[in-house]
């Protein structure tokens, strides 16, 4: 037992002077993650910023001055996704990440743009780097980057927004006119910064195109009931129902609208539709549902060498 022990302490301390190839002794380069992580743009990004921090720690880290250093990836829930949560708790989210937990960059969120805006002079002050890979749909983020570059030099993101977004959206309507005649369109909105503008933006270039906009109704994130709504886009004869929303609560618009037998197809922006749970949270009601994702990747496809290696690993 004597001899067992003593082998067994000499290979701890042999892995401990000796580490296994890849393993980097170097101080890591902490990544701080800023996400809702309660919700589908938090939790997927969560998984997938640390798949990528492990491919790379498991390859040897990153070359940094002549020496490799591994990444060390820390979370924070910003909570900034839910109903009645105040943008100030998303800033403490950052400030917690740079602080306390020495963030040397930050990647993911905040995800609403109000606290992504809002997090942006924090970075500015604190000079740290930050990437946006998750919501924040809003124009105004790369606008005041632009307009004072040297604040807001910091700030970076590579999410879509709410501009490209509707011109696609209108692609789509533009196809429904002229394939099926549909030419009365209703919105319903989130009310919240990329939904009431995206919404907003929709209704304007709709009407330059020649769609007739019926109405426009904006519903507080947690919303449980559109039956109003519905009803009134039922009178009108609304033959597009566009839907802008990032809360899980709009299965419930669904399965009213399918319980209500309207003559309309729902389509636009519906985060709840991307969700694993979507099919069985409305009971198969959201089968009509046209949902433009957006984001390159949602749908997996051979885009480039990388798209399918991402999603292998991921799955």
């Amino acid at each position: 037992m004597k001899r067992i022990l003593i082998v067994a302490f000499a290979l701890v301390l042999l892995g401990v002077l000796c580490p296994p190839s890849g393993w980097s002794q170097e101080k890591p380069i902490v990544i701080g993650a800023p996400l809702a992580t309660a919700f589908l743009y938090g939790w997927d990004a969560e998984r997938g910023i640390k798949l990528a921090a492990d491919e790379i720690n498991a390859a040897g880290g990153v070359a940094v001055g002549g020496k490799k250093r591994p990444f060390k990836v820390e979370v924070i829930d910003t909570r900034d996704l839910e109903p009645g949560v105040p943008v100030s708790e998303a800033l403490l989210g950052v400030e917690k990440l740079i602080l306390e937990k020495k963030a040397d960059f930050l990647v993911g969120g905040p995800i609403r743009s109000e606290a992504a805006l809002a997090a942006m002079d924090l970075l500015a002050k604190y000079k740290k780097v930050s990437i946006l890979t998750t919501g924040a749909l809003t124009p105004l983020y790369h606008k005041r980057v632009e307009e004072n570059y040297n604040k807001y030099k910091y700030c970076f993101r590579n999410s879509s927004y709410t501009i490209v977004m509707a011109n696609d959206f209108l692609q789509l309507c533009e196809d429904l006119k002229k394939t099926k005649g549909f030419n009365k369109v209703y919105i319903m909105v989130q009310d919240v910064e990329h939904a009431r503008k995206g919404g907003e933006y929709m209704k304007k270039i709709l009407v330059e195109k020649g769609f007739e906009v019926l109405d426009m109704k904006i519903y507080p994130t947690g919303t449980t009931d559109y039956s109003v709504g519905l009803v009134d886009a039922g009178k009108k004869g609304a033959q597009i129902l566009f839907l802008w929303m990032d809360m899980p609560e709009s299965t419930v618009l669904l399965k009213q609208w399918s319980d209500m037998q309207l003559r309309s197809v729902p389509m636009g922006f519906v985060n709840a539709a991307e969700q694993p749970g979507f099919w069985k949270a409305t009971g198969g009601k959201g089968e009509y549902l046209i949902v433009n994702l957006v984001n390159g990747g949602n749908a997996p496809g051979k885009i480039t060498p990388w798209a399918m290696k991402f999603v292998t690993a991921y799955t």
